[in-house]
Order: structure tokens, then C-alpha cells, then sequence
């Protein structure tokens, strides 16, 4: 009887302080447009990790689904534990509603029925419309109106109309205390990934890396956020296509220079595509902007030298490639510019004669806006905004679409323009 007590004392213990329950999931493009990756985090390590999928509501323990075992991985940074697990979902039928949860076979342990949506299977430049939602600078935990809760909950409101969503990096925020600066918190970073999940578990969510990213050596975000790479491990820069675009996301955190891997990497991609598509949209999107005009550092064009080597770098393959969008956060204000190359405005958007440039780093984070501009720049459009949202684009059709800008508050759009499809 003395021994049955033990075994049951211990059993409480090891249960209280280890889980596999499945939390923060996630979805994101695989490398085939047929392929979704699932993502989620446990504390102790799944034995039998599993997703279940069927095209039909399901009930797990019914086993009425399809089974894709899924891969355990361990964090390698100092302050972070647990288990980032993940599985690619292959043969997926286009424009067709999955059902799916993710769990532990052997224990029964399972999510919630969720259910997400694929695109259109298709030759590049035949445009079936969508709309999808990109920001950056979200972070966790920002106050009153500057928080990451109203783009969270707005996002959740519309997610019926979105295809998916791109977070253009600082996405945490989980380095902002002199003691989580070089290693991050995990406690923020979970926070966040939990407050994303109504989102990131209905709609594929895709990142790249920002400077509030980085902490240790990016080994963090590399596990927890899995874009279709070359290496998930060991790159951070990625293409994919959806519904008759080409999304090219790339890293302004690792080397751009001509001769670096990125560098190289990007003007491959970008020349195999336009010498088979040369009338298609390319959208490009990174942390950092080319263009912006807040009262800071970095938007001070003669005063930081890692600036002049990111658009000396990198601004001449947008033109070459005819790359239509360039999107990226970084100051935390919403801008656009008009279409322009080397400081200088090119064309109309009726006829874009270079790459428009809009910056959306508004999602709510704790260190707040940038209210504060220099004078309006030749490039600028003239829309410059400090309030919080997040922006929309919606492909109409093979020459035209349009982007919209949400304020958080009320939910509203403040902004919209049209864009017909450019040639340069």
C-alpha cells in the first residue's frame, strides 16, 4: 500500500510539471502549393506526435481522419525548454476546407478541431482574387490603443475574407529587458504565440525575421517559425506562390551584400521567375524599408551607413525584376510611397514605372508609434499615418489591385488605393 502511495505521489509530479498538451498553433505554406505546415509547441516531448486532417468535421478519438506523424524538435538556447513539434500536410486538394488537430497518438491528448482553407493550384499570371493582411511590429503586451490585442482580435474579425497573413518581423518583442536582450524571454515569447492563436491556427501565417528577432543567433525563430527555406535551420529567406502571385520574403537581418548567399539567392529566384512569368505580380517583403520618412535613425538617409548598404545592395534588383510591391515594418508608422527607384518617383499607380513601397510596422507593440516626419520626400505619397492597424491587399485580377490600410480603431479602413500592374 506504501509503495501504490509513492507510485501515485510521483505520477502527480511528473504530470504536474510535464505536459504534451498541444499549445500556440500555427500554419504556414510548404514548398509545394499542395503542402501546409502545422506547428505547435508542448512542454515535455510527444511520443507518438500526430495531425489528423479530413475534409469533414471529425472527432478524434473516432480515428476518422488521415494521420500525418509529425517531427519533435528541442530548443538549443539558454532560458528557452520545450518542444516546437511539427508536420507538412502533402496532396492537398485546392480551394477545399480541411478540418485538422494536432495532438499526442499513444495519449489521446488532442487540440481542438480546427479548420483552414488552400488555394487555388495554378499557372502563375491566372489571378483567382484574394485578400490577405500583412504588419509588422506587433509584439505582446503594448498599452491602451498601442496594443497588439485590437490587431489580434481585428484580424480574428476578418479572417473569413483573408487568405493569410504576413508578420514582417519584430514579432515578440520578447528582448526588450536588459536581462532577455541577448537570450529573449520565453515567457513573452509563449505569450505571444498563445495570443496569436485564434489567428495563426486558421490561416497560414508567415514571417521574417526582425532586429527584435535576432536574440542569441535567431535559432529561436528559426523553430518556431517554419517558412518554406532551402534550410529551416540555417536561412530565414523564402519564395512561395498563391492563387497566380509570387511572394519573395527575405531577411534584412543576415548579409544582403552582392556576393552573400541572400544576395545571390534572391536574384535567382527573382530572375527564374520573370524569365518564365514576365507578366505576373511579385510582391517582396522584409523587416527593414527602403523608403521612409519618420523622425529616426534609420529613415535618416545620411546618417546610416546600414541603410545606404541595404538599398545599395539590393534596391536595383527590385528594378531589374520588375518587383510590383516592396512591403516592410521596422518604424513603427504606416507610409507609402509612389512608384520610385533611386530616390526618385517613376510613373503613376495607373502606370508604375518602379516598385511601390509601403511600410506598415503599426501591428501594437510596447515601445508604441512615431509620430514625428521630415518633410514630405519627392517619393512620398503623401499618406503618412502613426495610428495603429494593419494593411490589406487585394488581388482583383491579373492587372489591378488594391491596398487598404486598418486603423484599430473601430476596425475601419482609412486608406485605399488602386494599383494597376506595372511594366519596368
Amino acid at each position: 500500500m506504501k509503495l501504490i502511495s509513492t507510485f501515485f505521489i510521483l505520477s502527480i509530479i511528473i504530470n504536474c510539471c510535464f505536459s504534451v498538451i498541444p499549445t500556440s498553433v500555427r500554419l504556414a505554406f510548404g514548398k509545394n502549393q499542395d503542402e501546409v505546415r502545422v506547428t505547435w509547441w508542448t512542454d515535455d516531448s510527444m511520443d507518438s506526435p500526430v495531425v489528423l486532417y479530413n475534409t469533414e468535421m471529425f472527432l478524434p478519438e473516432q480515428d476518422s481522419a488521415s494521420g500525418q506523424e509529425a517531427t519533435v524538435m528541442d530548443y538549443d538556447t539558454l532560458g528557452f525548454h520545450g518542444h516546437p513539434t511539427t508536420a507538412v500536410l502533402s496532396g492537398l486538394k485546392e480551394m477545399t476546407q480541411y478540418f485538422y488537430t494536432v495532438g499526442n497518438k499513444n495519449s489521446g491528448e488532442y487540440t481542438e478541431v480546427y479548420n483552414f482553407t488552400t488555394g487555388k493550384i495554378n499557372q502563375l499570371g491566372e489571378i483567382t482574387p484574394f485578400t490577405f493582411s500583412i504588419f509588422g511590429d506587433m509584439g505582446y503586451g503594448g498599452k491602451g490603443l498601442d496594443s497588439d490585442f485590437y490587431t489580434v482580435a481585428n484580424l480574428y474579425e476578418r479572417s473569413n475574407d483573408l487568405a493569410f497573413n504576413i508578420h514582417v518581423g519584430d514579432i515578440a518583442y520578447a528582448d526588450e529587458t536588459w536581462d532577455s536582450a541577448i537570450n529573449g524571454n520565453q515567457t513573452v515569447w509563449n505569450q505571444f504565440l498563445d495570443s496569436i492563436n485564434p489567428v495563426s491556427s486558421h490561416l497560414i501565417y508567415m514571417t521574417c525575421p526582425g532586429n527584435h528577432d535576432i536574440f542569441y543567433d535567431l535559432s529561436v525563430y528559426r523553430r518556431t517559425w517554419l517558412m518554406p527555406t532551402d534550410d529551416s535551420y540555417e536561412v530565414s529567406w523564402y519564395s512561395f506562390d498563391y492563387n497566380g502571385v509570387h511572394f519573395v520574403g527575405i531577411s534584412s537581418e543576415h548579409d544582403f551584400l552582392p556576393l552573400s548567399e541572400q544576395h545571390t539567392w534572391i536574384e535567382n529566384d527573382l530572375n527564374t521567375f520573370r524569365s518564365k512569368n514576365p507578366d505576373s505580380w511579385i510582391v517582396m517583403f522584409a523587416h527593414r524599408p527602403f523608403y521612409c520618412s519618420t523622425v529616426w535613425n534609420w529613415c535618416n538617409t545620411t546618417k546610416d551607413d546600414l541603410k545606404k548598404a541595404f538599398v545599395y545592395s539590393l534596391e536595383n534588383l527590385l528594378y531589374k525584376y520588375n518587383v510590383d510591391m516592396f512591403i516592410s515594418g521596422h518604424t513603427h508608422s504606416s507610409e507609402r510611397t509612389l512608384p520610385t527607384y533611386d530616390g526618385k518617383p517613376l510613373g503613376t499607380y495607373s502606370n508604375p514605372k518602379a516598385t511601390i513601397h509601403i511600410t506598415v510596422g503599426t501591428g501594437g507593440n510596447s515601445e508604441g508609434n512615431q509620430h514625428n516626419w521630415y518633410p514630405q520626400p519627392i517619393w512620398s505619397s503623401g499618406y503618412r499615418i502613426s495610428d495603429n492597424g494593419f494593411g490589406l491587399m487585394n488581388f482583383i485580377n491579373s492587372t489591378t489591385l488594391s491596398w487598404q490600410f486598418v486603423a484599430n480603431i473601430n476596425n475601419t479602413i482609412v486608406d485605399e488605393i488602386f494599383i494597376t500592374k506595372g511594366q519596368f
